[in-house]
């Protein structure tokens, strides 16, 4: 019957008839058996258009979400035959793959430890085990900013184009992996008032659907939406994309490619005001090139979070104390720490937020230097809490000065 069923609208309609017996109650093994002995041909845009329109035909987005897993357990078959997209370095998709990568393998690390903590007997081993997950769990929290990349510069398309339906229900999804990921986060930093049993028990139990949920919105993304809007989008519209990424941040990942449309860029494109001008400030200006370099000068590293909690900006200085990666933007503070010093972050945003304190200062020897670390509460002229600076310094050499220096003598002609 496969070799009659050669129109795609066709398919479509079998596949809709199928996905609306699986919402009324089908067994889903049943679902899979009738569909695998109809459909040879269905692929991924098959797959979107179906349920764009089961959407327009009245089943609500909130079942088409409920069952969106079930839908792609159900298809699997076909869309296992979609090859993974295969884009240049720099462009959006590209790094949205790569991102992939570095979320599958964080889930795979995290499978590995839950097969460890199910064999180990001792409490201190299945413990360690346990901040070793909840570390990786930490780093999956960076998929926030995979999915509103998606959700803020990709999924606009869609709506363009007429086809909101299956994006809205994706963005219900990005919001499940969300709080899955951040209830179980909560959960296992209260394990520690559990007996190794217990916490095993626990972690066991909670983890693995978190982790499943990430790892079934790589699939959708590889089979279905990517594909699909590698033929909605033209090279333009993915510049703009291109252009607008830094702001959201990367997730696991630090692109390390610019990337041009092929044929370069026509028309205008929107790239910041500031970009053809001067920053005006409340006590002069500059050009962007000056505000780069004046940043990259600073004798200490400066990190920026926002009202938000989210990290904005870091100094990219040639001698960082503390390394920084691209990744770390569009990145919670919070998720920035390891387990053990969350509670001090929180404790300083807290205070900031509720204008307690302005200040708080930390000094640590490190590999033989001292080390200054400051945080500022940054506000407003009305004194509206806009975000947090740390300041990070190396006091070493200045902590060794005595007497004075008054004539000039750089440090070159000592060194000589």
């Amino acid at each position: 019957m496969s070799e009659i069923i050669n129109n795609r609208q066709q398919r479509i309609e079998i596949m809709k008839s199928l996905i609306r017996r699986l919402h009324s109650g089908v067994a889903e093994e049943q679902i899979k058996a009738q569909l695998g002995a109809l459909l040879d041909e269905a692929d991924y845009s098959d797959v979107f258009l179906m349920e764009v329109q089961l959407i327009q035909e009245g089943i609500p987005q909130e079942s088409i979400q409920e069952l969106c897993d079930t839908h792609t357990r159900v298809l699997r078959k076909h869309l296992d035959l979609q090859e993974t997209p295969e884009t240049i370095p720099g462009h959006p998709v590209h790094t949205f793959v790569q991102e992939n990568k570095e979320l599958t393998r964080t889930t795979g690390q995290i499978r590995v430890l839950l097969g460890r903590l199910e064999r180990l007997a001792d409490g201190a081993d299945a413990t360690a085990a346990m901040r070793e997950i909840q570390q990786l769990l930490n780093n999956l929290m960076d998929a926030d900013k995979h999915y509103r990349r998606k959700e803020h510069l990709l999924f606009p398309y869609f709506e363009k184009a007429d086809l909101p339906g299956p994006p809205a229900v994706m963005w219900g999804k990005h919001d499940e992996v969300r709080q899955l990921l951040r209830l179980t986060i909560e959960g296992l930093q209260q394990v520690e008032t559990l007996d190794a049993a217990e916490a095993r028990a626990y972690s066991l139990l909670s983890v693995t659907p978190a982790i499943d949920a990430v790892d079934e919105m790589v699939y959708k993304e590889e089979k279905i939406l990517f594909p699909t809007a590698l033929n909605l989008l033209t090279e333009q519209d993915w510049y703009q994309i291109y252009l607008q990424s830094d702001e959201y941040g990367y997730c696991l990942y630090a692109p390390e490619f610019a990337w041009q449309p092929e044929g370069g860029v026509q028309g205008e494109v929107g790239r910041p005001a500031a970009l053809d001008g001067r920053v005006q400030m409340p006590t002069g200006s500059f050009t962007v090139a000056e505000l780069i370099g004046l940043f990259s000068t600073l004798p200490f590293d400066l990190t920026f979070v926002d009202a938000d909690d989210t990290v904005r900006y870091f100094t990219p200085g040639k001698e960082r104390i503390f390394d920084r990666s691209r990744a770390i933007l569009g990145r919670k503070v919070q998720y920035c720490h390891p387990p053990k010093s969350v509670h001090v972050v929180n404790q300083i945003v807290k205070d900031f937020r509720a204008g307690k304190q302005e200040r708080a200062q930390f000094w640590i020897n490190m590999r033989g230097q001292m080390i200054y670390i400051c945080y500022y509460a940054v506000r407003d002229a009305a004194g509206r809490y806009l975000g947090t600076l740390e300041v990070t310094q190396d006091l070493t050499e200045v902590r060794s000065l005595t007497g004075e220096r008054r004539l000039l003598s750089y440090d070159s002609d000592e060194q000589g």
